[in-house]
């Protein structure tokens, strides 16, 4: 059983790409409604994933000095409060995620108050206060669970064998190291959103429909060329419709602001509303180069074979 390549998992999801996807935008719509919920916005949430990749980082640098440093989760809070973290101008951060300057300056003082982040001596850290460490626990496991699915489903299209059970237990015995690479690929994720949008809950929004359309249309089990070169496809599945409410109580987003935002993606041309119905559905402009581009899918799709590779070799090399 030889370890599949990076480009070997890419080639294998663009196979399967709508199959994929419909797991995929379930997994991270989960993972935004999970930070929108924490933190009552989805940039909060982004600027906290951050400084929770720092943290990992600075773990890391433990194991420079220490090769038996145990970077598991469950020693994982014991290691923030052993660390130094580094000292990021706003400038460096508000760059990092794409957001304005003073809007990363602002967000920021907003999460010290809420004691979600600390500051001390003009550094800024997370995790803040130890009452956060039994939901951010089970938050995690929960996590681990949702992102070893995916691996499990790349692993099963490439006939490679790995248990669910072996995966979750590295992944768990080596957390730092797998967090950190895992961060990295969700905050360049949102990062596209950001260059795209300008508003990351107008993504976290418009999950939601993609999400319905790809439900119904992972049964045609439909690979990435035959979307890409034949967009008018999507008619097929134009019935397939959402209405804010229900996008509201999956997100935890106000209705009143889910209509806002549904009806500026409208004006973009990347959803339509049925007039009588106000119910919000997939177009074909939706795989248009204007919006959800070729490039930029790729780029996900990149982004996460690269992360899933990481997660593959060390259990590979350990079989």
């Amino acid at each position: 059983m030889q370890l599949p390549s990076e480009e070997n998992i890419e080639k294998v999801i663009l196979e399967n790409y709508l199959e994929y996807q419909y797991l995929f935008v379930e997994f991270q719509s989960k993972f935004l409604s999970d930070l929108y919920g924490r933190y009552q916005s989805v940039e909060h949430g982004n600027l906290v994933l951050y400084f929770t990749k720092q943290a990992h980082q600075d773990i890391l640098r433990k194991k420079d000095y220490d090769l038996s440093f145990n970077l598991s989760l469950e020693k994982f809070w014991d290691n923030c409060h052993k660390t130094n973290p580094t000292r990021k101008p706003i400038i460096k951060i508000a760059k990092d995620i794409c957001l304005p300057k003073e809007t990363t300056r602002r967000k920021i003082l907003e999460l010290v108050k809420q004691k979600v982040l600390n500051k001390k001596n003009k550094n800024i850290r997370w995790p803040s206060a130890e009452e956060h460490k039994k939901n951010y626990n089970l938050v995690t496991n929960q996590e681990i669970e949702n992102v070893v699915k995916l691996i499990s489903f790349v692993c099963k299209k490439l006939n490679y064998s790995i248990s669910n059970e072996a995966m979750q237990e590295e992944i768990k015995d080596k957390f730092s190291f797998y967090w950190f690479h895992y961060l990295g690929a969700q905050l360049d994720y949102l990062k596209l959103w950001s260059k795209q949008l300008n508003d990351l809950e107008l993504g976290f929004i418009f999950l939601q429909t993609a999400h319905l359309f790809t439900s119904k249309a992972k049964k045609k089990n439909l690979n990435y060329a035959d979307l890409y070169d034949n967009p008018s496809i999507i008619k097929e599945f134009i019935g397939t419709s959402i209405s804010a409410t229900s996008i509201a109580e999956v997100t935890g987003i106000p209705r009143a602001t889910c209509v806002r935002k549904l009806k500026f993606l409208v004006k973009m041309k990347a959803l339509s509303e049925d007039e009588i119905s106000k119910r919000y559905y997939f177009i074909p402009n939706t795989m248009s180069d204007s919006f959800f581009s070729r490039e930029i899918t790729r780029k996900v799709i990149k982004l996460f074979s690269n992360f899933f590779f990481i997660c593959l070799r060390p259990v590979d090399i350990k079989i």
